[in-house]
């Protein structure tokens, strides 16, 4: 089988991280495995040993593949990478007298990372057999591989950390991202999309389960003029302070969502049409309440709502919906500052 060749761009990436590692003062670790390699020349003399030449950009190993040998570099520079090789997690360098592949060989498990080589490279190919019997004609080099062999063990638990962390960054990453997604940016409460995913769970539930419920509707009365007087920054903080009433006034169960401009949808699932009334009573008078301190000026406004209720004013959530916007419009032909509740009679 011919052998994995990266990419010349690639191959250039990996020859860049390394002259970088080296202005740094980042050179390979002292090689400690060189009296192998006096070992293994010896060898040679009485007994063929298998020799491996790899060219620049040449996959000597690929992580998670079989560890049934490994290598000792002879002469050359390889990199060492974990992950695939267009994003990839750089581990270290190997050079003359290193050992590629022993980790996998002493555990009997698939190799734990990528090694390719960025320059010729010549290796001795050694299998288990050849490696303990190294080990039993020189006792005292056991000790160091001891020591390399736990210092690398350090290397993996503190990657796999890393990792750990890596990936948390994502999730958090991810999370935002959902929220976003699911939030206006401007008050933190639902946004349409995610508005019509609630009115599908909740209709499913509530056809299943004979429940009820409620929809209020509000709209911040004559809006366009607080921008029109005060700037848009006056606005947005006359919404913030909406939406934070809108949230105080109802159960945690509940869905306060921004439906656009300066309208907004509550949904109120189980909720009886006496307790949705008092609920937007209560947001009404509130908001009424309320005064907001703008560059030295007091800004007030008032809020109309209109609300109705599934089963009992729509056989679906979406004419729930336009119900209750019905009876918003009613609210603000009525003076505004008002909470009407819908009827079929209107």
């Amino acid at each position: 089988m011919s052998p994995q060749i990266i990419s010349r761009p690639e191959l250039n990436k990996f020859l860049t991280i390394y002259a970088l590692q080296q202005q740094n003062g980042h050179s390979p670790d002292e090689p400690h495995f060189k009296e192998l390699l006096i070992w293994m020349d010896k060898k040679q003399n009485g007994q063929t040993l298998l020799e491996r030449k790899c060219q620049p950009g040449e996959v000597i190993i690929r992580e998670g593949e079989a560890g049934d040998v490994f290598y000792a570099m002879r002469s050359g520079l390889a990199i060492v990478i974990k992950g695939e090789i267009e994003t990839p997690t750089v581990i270290g360098f190997r050079t003359t007298g290193d050992t590629i592949g022993e980790m996998a060989l002493l555990e009997n498990r698939p190799r734990s990372a990528t090694v390719i080589a960025l320059q010729p490279v010549l290796l001795w190919k050694l299998e288990r057999d050849t490696f303990h019997q190294f080990l039993t004609e020189n006792p005292a080099l056991s000790l160091t591989l001891m020591s390399i062999l736990s210092g690398r063990i350090r290397e993996a638990d503190e990657e796999r950390l890393s990792g750990t962390i890596r990936e948390r960054q994502k999730e958090v990453v991810l999370e935002d991202l959902s929220k976003l997604a699911a939030h206006d940016p401007l008050t933190g409460l639902h946004n349409r999309r995610q508005m019509d995913e609630t009115l599908q769970a909740e209709a499913l539930h509530a056809t299943q389960h004979k429940n009820v419920v409620g929809i209020i509707m509000a709209d911040i009365d004559h809006f366009k003029n607080i921008n029109d007087t005060y700037g848009h920054r006056a606005g947005d903080l006359m919404l913030q302070a909406v939406a934070r009433i809108l949230k105080e006034s109802v159960r945690a169960a509940d869905s306060v969502c921004r439906y656009g401009g300066e309208e907004f949808v509550i949904i109120l699932p189980g909720t009886s049409l006496e307790i949705i009334e008092r609920i937007a009573e209560k947001i009404r008078t509130r908001f009424e309440k309320y005064k907001l301190e703008y560059e030295g000026q007091t800004l007030q406004a008032t809020i109309s709502l209109g609300a109705a209720i599934f089963p009992q004013h729509a056989s679906s959530l979406e004419q729930v919906i336009q119900h209750a916007d019905q009876a918003l419009y009613q609210a603000k032909r009525g003076g505004r500052n008002r909470v009407v509740i819908y009827s079929n009679e209107n």
